[in-house]
């Protein structure tokens, strides 16, 4: 039996800052990962969504700005005045985003854009596609860490719920002018009755940020919430506020018969 390192788990944690010197992805990295996303398994085969590699390129850092700026955060509640009623927030950055060396971002369709299941319902596409998403948000954290990659895997875009529309038209202009031939020939070679160019609408979903070497507090962070964030500020004078520190995980094991 092949021994597999345990501790590259047991020893995982979600990765809130990562090296501002050590930031190398080679370019052969890239292409295995590249392979395996190209051959995941998807749910009954049907292609709901897509990914992005986003690295340090102005273009890229400009739509990962953006997806920091409006998409990848949460509102947290802080403080709560007994006297006024008054909740006090903070708004936690998924620091990732934009920090980290590189990205590989999922990119979800609201149809199929290549489909041999077109007469299941709606509400089964839904379902497969969060599923499929799933599989391969879990496949690349498992192969980045065994590549020996720092690791943070967000799925918390919260802050598409405020101005909802134009931001995932927003969204949607950018991607379609920044890949429109590589998505259009990826797509219309499977059109099937829905699922053609003309009709798919793209929303940013799960990201999975990686780099050869994290910088982040490994303490479990307990206290008072105010207490637990930090600030990063971008090159651009833009203060980011997040948790630098792992988040207690739940005391309990997930598996039976073991």
């Amino acid at each position: 039996m092949t021994q597999l390192n345990k501790s590259v788990w047991e020893n995982r944690h979600t990765t809130r800052l990562f090296s501002e010197e050590n930031r190398n992805i080679p370019k052969h990295d890239l292409e295995y990962l590249e392979t395996v996303v190209n051959n995941i398994p998807s749910q009954c085969s049907i292609k709901s969504h897509f990914w992005v590699y986003l690295g340090q390129s102005d273009k890229d850092k400009e739509l990962r700005t953006w997806l920091a700026d409006n998409v990848f955060f949460v509102d947290d509640e802080i403080d709560f005045d007994d006297k006024t009623d008054n909740i006090s927030k903070i708004r936690e950055h998924m620091l990732g985003v934009i920090q980290a060396p590189s990205i590989l971002l999922s990119v979800m369709c609201n149809t199929p854009w290549a489909n041999p299941e077109e007469g299941k319902s709606y509400s089964d596409h839904v379902h497969l596609a969060d599923r499929s998403e799933g599989f391969f948000a879990g496949v690349l954290l498992a192969t980045l860490l065994h590549m020996n990659y720092e690791v943070a895997t967000f799925g918390c875009n919260s802050g598409l719920r405020q101005d909802r529309k134009n931001k995932i038209q927003t969204f949607n202009d950018m991607i379609r002018e920044r890949y429109s031939d590589d998505l259009h020939a990826m797509i219309s070679k499977y059109p099937g009755k829905k699922g053609n160019w003309d009709d798919i609408e793209f929303k940013p979903g799960i990201a999975t940020c990686f780099g050869p070497e994290a910088a982040d507090n490994l303490e479990t962070q307990v206290g008072l919430a105010d207490e637990l964030f930090s600030t990063w500020t971008s090159p651009e004078g833009t203060e980011y506020k997040f948790v630098n520190g792992a988040k207690p995980r739940t005391p309990a094991r997930t598996c039976v018969g073991f």
